[in-house]
């Protein structure tokens, strides 16, 4: 296989409806918050999901899987799945049904990507805890509170509606080595004379710093760096969801996906470990000046050798809401886990420019008061 192949099969899958039968009456059935079954809405059966294995995540080489990672048909991960596009954001979704809207900007413009693809499958999945219902009221809750905000934007909120959503994430694990050279700084004083605006003799203490050349190497292991591996939305908004309780993980099962979709990931593997290189670096920084030691620290040369990286692919929950207002997007998400909420939204130049005549007339109000009773 070569890269191209290998970095296209590094793409993660980018959104499902997966479609479960109930065996006692055969309606469909959807996985609900906060459990680990699939249930019916009409008859009440519950299914567990995965049979009640024990089956435990796995972390995968890294190497191994830029040169081969296992991938399955859209079909296998969910029943009679098509691909789809959209032109407003580029978003790509792996559907079972008909797709009205893309969930990430609300642009009705989706076509249909014509022919098979494969996606790789995910070692694991968080489930959803946080039903829709309460998701629904927190973002009605966090658009009333927001200040400045257009007056009917409260309403808009009221109609708009909450995907479930799983995002694709990359975790990479990795034992660092590195070498280094630097100098290590040795702080001591002198006493100094000087003559003050007086004219008269003083001493004063200088601080001087000593420096002296040092080398050396520190190892450092890094577990569950998480990357998102998703371009449909801000980074600034999905880190804010964060922090994610990974241990919880489960073994991925595509019963978890039913009723819910998830973005395939718009970063690969190999792009991924970079970025989550980057997030290693100021721990190894913090590293190597605490091994060199002394008062200050300079590092000239750094080596990283990153030795037997491994990784997993995960879906993380959440809840999102994208509606336009004037012409351009807004999004409110919700971490589907702890609840914890970012978002979006517009403001009203009208209530700003009544806030600032407001705020100038009170100064000048409280000035004319001073002036008043100070004479």
């Amino acid at each position: 296989m070569n890269p191209e192949e290998a970095q296209h099969e590094a793409q993660l899958q980018v959104g499902a409806h997966h479609e479960f039968s109930c065996s006692d009456c055969g309606a469909k059935l959807e996985f609900t918050p906060g459990t680990v079954h699939l249930e019916c809405p009409y008859c009440g059966a519950s299914h567990e999901i995965g049979d009640g294995d024990d089956r435990e995540v796995e972390e995968r080489s890294l190497h191994e899987a830029l040169a081969r990672i296992a991938t399955a048909p859209v079909s296998e991960l969910t029943a009679g799945g098509s691909e789809i596009e959209c032109r407003g954001c580029g978003a790509k979704t792996i559907v079972s049904g008909h797709a009205s809207a893309c969930p990430f900007c609300d642009s009705p413009l989706v076509t249909q990507i014509e022919g098979s693809s494969e996606a790789v499958v995910p070692e694991s999945v968080l489930p959803f805890v946080v039903p829709e219902r309460d998701a629904g009221e927190q973002f009605k809750q966090w658009v009333a509170s927001r200040w400045f905000a257009p007056n009917d934007l409260a309403l808009r909120a009221s109609r708009a509606h909450m995907d479930g959503v799983y995002l694709p994430y990359y975790t990479y694990d990795a034992d660092t080595w590195t070498q280094y050279r630097g100098e290590r700084g040795t702080t001591y004083y002198v006493t100094e004379t000087y003559r003050d605006s007086e004219g008269n003799t003083q001493t004063r203490q200088v601080q001087k710093i000593r420096w002296s050349s040092v080398s050396g190497s520190v190892r450092l292991f890094f577990d569950d760096v998480l990357i998102c591996a998703s371009s449909s939305l801000p980074l600034e908004l999905i880190e804010a969801l964060e922090p994610w309780d990974l241990g919880a993980l489960l073994p991925f099962e595509p019963a978890f996906l039913s009723g819910f979709m998830a973005e395939r990931a718009a970063l690969s593997l190999e792009d991924g470990f970079g970025i989550a290189k980057q997030k290693m670096g100021p721990g190894i920084h913090s590293a190597i000046c605490s091994d060199i030691g002394g008062d200050r620290q300079r590092i000239s040369v750094s080596h990283t050798d990153y030795q037997t990286p491994t990784f997993k692919l995960c879906l993380l929950p959440l809840w999102l809401s994208s509606f336009r207002y004037e012409g351009k997007v807004y999004r409110f998400i919700i971490n589907a886990r702890t609840g914890e909420a970012s978002g979006e939204r517009p403001y009203s130049t009208i209530k700003i420019v009544l806030a600032v005549l407001g705020g100038v007339l009170v100064v000048s109000l409280l000035a004319f008061l001073w002036v008043r009773f100070s004479s």
